[in-house]
């Protein structure tokens, strides 16, 4: 897009002050912009359907109108309107990439930090050029459809007989083609084999030729083939064939070519040119309900299409299927009265047609509207009253009743459409939608929702589960031990938490955390982890054990300022002693969050409480975190390991790193120990603690027996 075109902005903002400021700082930046600050979804929608507008830019936490709400909205009136959500996170000490991944998933084209004025200038103006470009490509597309179309008409009516053939057979081939060969339908010769019309003495010839031609490729220059073909008759014709190197249905391919004779073309050219109109009438017409049939509604449907391209107009298609029409107007009224019924029916959907509107017999049972300039949810409202009154309606054949209902599918046609297929195929699911949701009855309208794709509707079936499971008790604690290599008698253990799904599978953290921490629940089951852990540990050191366990805090929880408090209370109701466990956060978090990461460990030492920090190593300065945010534990990015059991990276790296941690008095864990051969380099780097699925994998029980370790 120019930089000197007018933006036409929608702005979604809690703030009218913070609308002025931006419009301020575009037109300051030179950008010209007509935009609308919008406060409603119904204002939304009809600003969505009266105008054309370029992008949107919403505010992640708006409250009049969410952001999701307006990618809905966008994305069901089938606009082509890119979102930019602005968000605070930088700001409030959030996590920035989260909220650039859950801003990308709302259906945001990129998230934007609040007052980045220059990375939002920045973004928009690629925005609008990829816009443009989404333009020119549907535009180019449409050309091509339109030239082939076209093209397609061409060799369908031309006076030449014409064929494509590959891999010996046919193709493709014109009524003149058909024609030349004796056969009454071109049908009759797609997919023929190029030999069974050629006489047995010249079958050798051809073959060889068609071989040597196809082996040329494109740099095949034109040809003349002579043969003696075989008709559908089993005469014998004379046939003189220029043969080019082509391409038909996007398939490389050898084009057949047979001149008409002239004094042919001379006679068909002085046809009538009334009958021909006649004809094509005929043509186009529904023989059972005389409306126009199905072909010529397509036919029209792509021409709206190229309209809506070019000239940015808008139609609807209303697909109107008859409700159970074989099991009750067939059998009813037999196959003669169900004809004469759909004729009724047609003639009632018919008197609801415009000026300019077409209206087809698209099936058996289904017809379809095309109604041009018609709003979506003016498009919808009319086929509910079609409905409503089809219902009133009596169908009367012969002295004979009935009664039927229809349900109607509601399509968009506009600049972002690409084809009367795709259209139609919209307005179909529509209908599936309608009975989907009303349990397989019919009579009603739906306006078509893009379908969920398949991984939204897997994250949805997941965000599901979690929340059951919070409220079924369905979460498991599993138990990981820690082996010390210096001899250390007191017992460690990971604790790792498992769900389990419908079927009572156990699912990996991995698989659920990230969604709940999109719903919003990783506190509540960072805390169902603690009580449930200080209540197994509670009764496993009755026993008499020496256990100590670690437990992993969400970035959330690292976040909450009442967590330290509620964890010394949850010790002192269960009378545990607060040093047996050790609280352990991810290094990104921690330095993501420094402030609030010393806060808690401040609060956890107080109450006697360890800590932890996991994933050490990988960050630009991970010792720099450390001071900020000092720690009794650090247990060493897992990749570290796997390099040196891999034999892709030399121990040094990890004898360093584990070097300045015992310099800093800090207690070590190298984890994701997956055989022997890398227990003597990690006993040489000093390290205090081993952790991986060669010693145990994670089980429901404590139940190690260091003794044998030691």
């Amino acid at each position: 897009m120019n930089a000197n075109e007018t933006i036409r902005l929608l702005i979604l903002n809690d703030s009218r002050k913070e609308v002025e400021r931006l419009i301020s700082m575009l037109n300051n930046a030179g950008r010209a912009t007509r935009a609308q600050h919008v406060e409603s979804e119904e204002v939304l929608t009809k600003l969505l359907q009266e105008q054309t507008w370029d992008l949107l830019i919403a505010e992640e936490g708006c409250s009049q109108l969410p952001p999701e709400t307006a990618a809905r909205q966008i994305k069901r009136l089938n606009k082509d309107v890119p979102v930019i959500l602005i968000s605070d996170a930088l700001a409030n000490g959030g996590d920035v990439s989260q909220a650039v991944v859950d801003g990308i998933k709302l259906g945001a084209a990129d998230v934007v930090q609040l007052d980045q004025d220059q990375h939002l200038l920045l973004v928009i103006q690629r925005e609008l050029d990829n816009r443009e470009q989404r333009q020119q490509r549907r535009r180019a597309d449409h050309k091509l459809k339109e030239t082939e179309r076209r093209s397609q008409k061409l060799l369908d009516s031309s006076r030449d007989a014409i064929a494509y053939v590959q891999d010996g057979m046919y193709l493709y081939a014109n009524q003149s083609f058909a024609d030349t060969f004796g056969y009454s339908d071109r049908d009759d010769i797609e997919c023929m084999p190029v030999i069974d019309m050629v006489d047995d003495e010249h079958q050798t010839q051809v073959k060889q030729f068609l071989k040597d031609f196809t082996l040329k490729g494109e740099e095949a220059e034109s040809s003349q083939l002579e043969f003696n073909g075989v008709n559908a008759e089993g005469a014998i014709c004379r046939c003189q064939v220029t043969v080019t190197s082509a391409i038909y249905d996007e398939e490389n391919c050898i084009q057949f070519l047979i001149h008409a004779r002239a004094e042919q073309a001379s006679d068909n050219a002085a046809g009538n040119e009334v009958l021909q109109a006649e004809l094509q009438k005929i043509k186009d017409q529904d023989t059972v309900t005389g409306l126009y049939n199905r072909l010529y509604l397509v036919e029209q449907m792509e021409r709206a299409v190229s309209s809506a391209i070019k000239e940015g107009s808008t139609a609807t298609a209303l697909y109107i299927e008859v409700d159970n029409f074989s099991d009750h107007i067939q059998h009813q009224m037999g196959v003669a009265g169900s004809d004469l019924a759909l004729a009724n029916i047609a003639q009632l959907l018919k008197s609801h047609t415009l000026d300019g509107e077409i209206l087809a017999r698209f099936g058996d049972d289904s017809f379809m509207l095309l109604a041009r300039n018609q709003r979506a949810d003016a498009s919808l409202a009319r086929a509910e009253a079609i409905c409503k009154q089809l219902e009133q309606h009596i169908i009367d054949v012969d002295g004979k009743t009935a009664q039927a209902t229809v349900t109607i599918g509601v399509s968009i046609l506009n600049e972002n459409s690409t084809s009367a297929e795709e259209v139609i195929d919209q307005a179909l699911k529509a209908v599936e939608s309608y009975r989907k949701e009303h349990d397989g009855a019919g009579n009603g309208a739906d306006l078509y929702n893009p379908e969920i794709s398949p991984e939204d509707k897997a994250e949805a079936d997941l965000l599901k589960m979690i929340q059951g499971a919070l409220d079924n008790s369905r979460f498991k604690l599993m138990f990981q031990p820690i082996i010390s290599l210096r001899g250390a008698e007191d017992e460690h253990y990971e604790v790792l938490l498992r769900m389990l799904d419908d079927n009572d599978e156990l699912v990996a953290p991995g698989d659920f955390l990230p969604a709940a921490g999109q719903l919003g629940l990783m506190t509540k089951i960072d805390r169902w982890v603690i009580l449930e852990t200080i209540k197994t540990l509670s009764s496993h050191r009755a026993k008499g054990n020496n256990t100590r366990v670690i437990i992993n805090l969400s970035r959330e929880s690292l976040c909450d300022e009442t967590l330290a408090p509620w964890i010394g209370v949850a010790f002192k109701a269960a009378g545990l002693n607060p040093d047996t466990v050790v609280f352990q956060v991810d290094e990104t978090h921690v330095t993501n969050h420094l402030n609030a990461a010393k806060a808690l460990f401040h609060g956890l030492n107080q109450i006697n409480c360890q800590t932890s920090i996991s994933n050490f190593g990988c960050s630009l300065n991970p010792f720099k975190t450390l001071s900020h945010a000092p720690s009794d534990y650090v247990k060493v990015h897992g990749s570290f390991t796997l390099e040196i059991q891999n034999n892709t990276e030399s121990p040094e790296a990890i004898s360093s790193l584990i070097k300045q941690l015992l310099e800093a008095n800090t207690i070590t864990i190298v984890p994701l120990v997956e055989n022997a051969g890398v227990l003597s380099t990690l006993w040489q780097t000093g390290v205090h603690y081993i952790q991986g699925n060669y010693l145990q994998a994670p089980t429901e029980a404590m139940d190690f027996d260091f003794n044998m370790e030691g």
